[in-house]
């Protein structure tokens, strides 16, 4: 019976301190990251037959567990990823908000400095001191356009920095995850793999900052395969593969997320990724991208307008007049507007042809032996056609794209190139003119659209009209829209042209005859006219001391609507950047707000399962004392009845 009762109570000692143990471990990690409370699982032992009954023999340590819910896990790892996203994405465009109210507003403001200084020219046309403040404006206005894109492109520069570091940590990350499988694996059970399975929680979370993660058990094994993003294996096993930051093919800035597995190497989505990396990535292809495109289509649309008012006046010495700015089309513009990947032999030239067609996005040009087909930003393939020279080409939103050299392809073999008409419009703009007498204040043409007019054509004046062609005159297009009329206003009769042919597709050159088989041209309709379009014209001199009509042009684009389809000016265009940007911020900021308080929800659910109570540790604590006191005691007695019984014998 003695015997009986000291095992017993050495049973109940073991367990008292195995509880004990258990508490003070739980206390000790009160305030560590991560850390699961754990519970002691306690079974009393098997009772022996003795006589006519049984009797019980103590109790012993079944097993001891975390307080861990994995549903509840899965809810903190997921809202840690829409957390980090949400913030991290506020971040950058709490940024670029900045960017757009105090750096690249510069640009508007010298833009219309540069439109106010016309309007004041215009008032005193011959003014030098008036024409050289005129200069400066210009430059400045591109200078600012020059340092807009460059702080942008700084600020996608810095995104792909932090990128680089991010992928740093996940590589570290996964690297501590495949060492934690290994040191489950070589146990035995998951006995004694709690604090184990804690770090391991505690990585994963940490990885779900940097994008989407989801954890799948091994069969048969206690390591955990770790997937990230749409279904990319980062660990599994003890082994972890390498995320890496490559450059973009064929345009080498866009740099994207690879998965490197030994040799293997793996694009991966940047629209599926989630966490910081997916925040990073879209802010950048999506916002930053646009707002780079948007700063060029603005410069196009400057430089270009002004170029041709320019070059359709005359100036102070009576020539026509030149280039405001540089050439939107020279030949080393048009070639960088094609990325082509490294080692291609193709030569394509890209030309703005319309500033008023051109979209915001980039285009790709698909490449086999034999066709070469255009892709826009929605999907929409145009195949591009052999003109009289052999060349192929195709006219689409604004653009004529000539492939002047198509790349060398064996069959099945195709080529890639993107195409970016706006991305560098507002770092190469720059002055051109330097000489105020160069600036042509005086208008040869004047063009004024019907207010009825279904089309978008525009009126330019030919290379030296006569000044026997002055007058007013009425342009018409008949009511099939193919044929032109010219009426001259003062006299009320028709013009006999060389050609009265008009085309919507490519336009028409109008020549007024001078006799049975010359004439002279003095105008061109541009592409785009309806049926029964009208204008009314008015040819001037070529050369009048002191015009200022063509002034008068240039200070009225600041309101016209001669972009995006005609619905923006090219001021416009910066104010609606800037009101996507500031409604963008406005939305993150919101979602932020409501991704924390889900973080929030998710933290507490999880603390209340698995963070440790002081107060019921304590308790515990008390607890488990008096059971090892008392089973100490119980070890007394069995002594003194065994002794008691020695001394009996």
């Amino acid at each position: 019976m003695a015997l009986d009762l000291m095992q017993i109570g050495v049973s109940g000692l073991r367990t008292s301190q195995k509880q004990l143990d258990v508490a003070s471990h739980n206390i000790t990690n009160v305030n560590t990251p991560g850390y699961s409370r754990q519970v002691v699982e306690q079974k009393a032992d098997d009772a022996q037959w003795n006589g006519n009954s049984y009797y019980g023999t103590g109790a012993y340590i079944d097993n001891v567990s975390r307080a861990y819910d994995q549903f509840a896990a899965r809810e903190l790892t997921l809202s840690t990823t829409q957390l980090e996203e949400a913030n991290v994405k506020q971040q950058h465009l709490a940024m670029l908000d900045d960017f757009t109210s105090k750096s690249a507003v510069n640009s508007v403001n010298s833009m219309n400095d540069f439109y106010h200084s016309v309007r004041s020219l215009a008032d005193n046309p011959s003014d030098l001191g008036s024409r050289q403040t005129v200069l400066e404006h210009a430059n400045q206005a591109a200078v600012n356009l020059n340092n807009s894109h460059e702080t942008l492109t700084n600020i996608r520069t810095d995104v792909n920095q932090q990128l680089s570091v991010s992928l740093d940590r996940v590589n570290a990350l996964g690297q501590e995850l495949a060492a934690v499988n290994t040191s489950l694996q070589q146990q035995s059970s998951s006995d004694g793999s709690n604090d184990l399975f804690d770090q391991q929680r505690t990585l994963i979370n940490e990885l779900a900052q940097y994008t989407q993660v989801t954890v799948l058990a091994d069969k048969g094994s206690l390591a955990n395969t770790v997937i990230i993003g749409s279904g990319d294996t980062l660990v599994s096993g003890v082994s972890a593969s390498q995320l890496k930051l490559v450059d973009g093919d064929p345009d080498i800035a866009n740099k994207q997320i690879a998965l490197i597995n030994g040799n293997n190497s793996k694009p991966i989505k940047s629209d599926t990724i989630g966490g910081s990396l997916g925040a990073m990535l879209t802010v950048r292809d999506d916002v930053i991208d646009k707002s780079l495109d948007q700063l060029g289509q603005m410069a196009l649309g400057f430089a270009s307008q002004m170029n041709d008012l320019q070059q359709q006046g005359v100036d102070l010495e009576g020539q026509q007049g030149q280039a405001l700015f540089n050439d939107i089309n020279s030949p080393n513009a048009m070639s960088q507007r094609a990325l082509k990947p490294f080692g291609s032999s193709s030569d394509i030239s890209v030309k703005i042809d319309d500033i008023n067609q051109l979209k915001i996005g980039d285009y790709q040009l698909v490449s086999d032996a034999t066709s070469h087909t255009l892709i826009d930003q929605q999907g929409n393939k145009t195949a591009l056609t052999a003109n009289a020279k052999g060349k192929f080409e195709a006219k689409v939103d604004g653009l004529e794209i000539t492939i002047n050299k198509p790349p060398t392809l064996m069959a099945g073999e195709t080529e890639t190139v993107i195409i970016q008409p706006l991305r560098r419009g507002a770092a190469d703009i720059s002055l051109a003119l330097t000489d105020p007498r160069g600036l042509a204040g005086h208008r040869q043409l004047t063009a004024i659209a019907a207010e009825s007019n279904l089309g978008s054509a525009t009126i330019t004046k030919a290379t030296a009209v006569s000044d026997n062609a002055a007058g007013r005159y009425q342009l018409q297009l008949n009511a099939a829209g193919d044929q032109v009329t010219v009426t001259d206003l003062k006299t009320n009769t028709n013009i006999e042209l060389a050609d009265n042919q008009y085309s919507a597709e490519k336009g028409a050159t109008i020549a007024f005859k001078t006799g049975a088989t010359s004439s002279i041209p003095v105008m061109t309709l541009s592409a785009g006219a309806k049926a029964n379009d009208s204008f009314e014209v008015e040819l001037g001199t070529q050369n009048a001391q002191g015009g200022n009509g063509n002034f008068l042009a240039m200070q009225q684009v600041q309101h016209q609507k001669t972009m995006a389809d005609g619905k923006s000016s090219v001021i416009d265009l910066f104010e609606g950047l800037a009101t996507d940007i500031g409604m963008l911020k406005k939305n993150a900021d919101k979602l932020s707000e409501v991704n924390q308080l889900d973080f929030d929800s998710a933290s507490e659910r999880v603390s209340n399962l698995s963070g440790v109570n002081l107060d019921e540790e304590a308790a515990n604590l008390m607890k488990f004392q008096q059971s090892y006191m008392a089973s100490s005691r119980i070890m007394s007695v069995a002594k003194e009845t065994f002794d008691t019984l020695m001394r009996a014998v």
